[in-house]
């Protein structure tokens, strides 16, 4: 059957993979934890394409907390980072592998987005802050200059991939390279929105934004280990499962 008439089947089966293997997980004493559900996403997006990537990631990871309890704040995160996680994955490896125009142009907007994004904070930074008014004209985000330096980073990684996307040969070396830059990506996003999302959630002032900073840095070593185990296992996971029917 065409590939259009499996999307709803095989979204489904992978954001169930997905939901499920999240589980499967290792907590640290900073209250993050290490799981599967990363690798599940990637996996989704190697064999099934971007926006199955991105919607497995979404719905699997973000059903998954909706299940565990967690606030709206993690679950909305979850949703947001997760769909652009399997997103980029699925994008950039048709673009490397399958050397599809149309994804390539597609990155090419994406990064231009990310750079745009990178422009407007710094000059929100250099202007002294961004004015977030909820409830209260007193309260407000203060931006750091992480902001901008961390979305210009995301911003040049797609733009490096999408102009040397000839470049890199051999599929092990395309899902390691795609695997990785889409685990950079979501270790970035996952930071500045649990940062922002939290500091709304305690009350959007100046003391809350800087529990939540602590908060998304304490959280940073079970981004990076989860990202790690990622990169390993789709890597050693890839090449025999690329031939699955689903």
């Amino acid at each position: 059957p065409p590939r259009s008439t499996l999307f709803p089947y095989t979204t489904l089966f992978r954001s169930a993979m997905t939901f499920g293997l999240t589980f499967i997980s290792i907590p640290l004493p900073t209250g993050a934890k290490v799981h599967l559900g990363n690798f599940a996403c990637t996996l989704a997006a190697l064999l099934c394409g971007g926006l199955t990537g991105g919607l497995s990631g979404a719905l699997g990871m973000g059903l998954n907390d909706l299940a565990q309890g967690y606030s709206w704040s993690t679950t909305l995160r979850t949703f947001i980072v997760k769909f652009i996680f399997g997103f980029t994955v699925g994008i950039l490896f048709q673009v490397f592998v399958k050397k599809q125009k149309l994804s390539k142009a597609l990155m090419y907007v994406v990064a231009g987005l990310f750079d745009g994004l990178f422009v407007v904070f710094l000059v929100l930074f250099i202007n002294g802050q961004l004015n977030i008014v909820i409830g209260d004209a007193n309260k407000g985000l203060t931006v750091s200059i992480l902001c901008p330096i961390l979305l210009g980073i995301i911003g040049v990684l797609l733009t490096i991939a999408a102009i040397f996307s000839n470049k890199l040969k051999g599929v092990s070396s395309v899902v390691l390279t795609v695997s990785a830059i889409g685990v950079l990506i979501n270790t970035i996003m996952e930071f500045l929105l649990r940062w922002l999302f939290k500091g709304i959630e305690a009350g959007a002032t100046s003391a809350s934004f800087n529990a939540s900073l602590v908060d998304s840095i304490t959280k940073l070593p079970a981004n990076f280990i989860t990202g790690i185990a990622t990169v390993v296992i789709t890597v050693i996971i890839y090449l025999p499962d690329r031939k699955s029917v689903v």
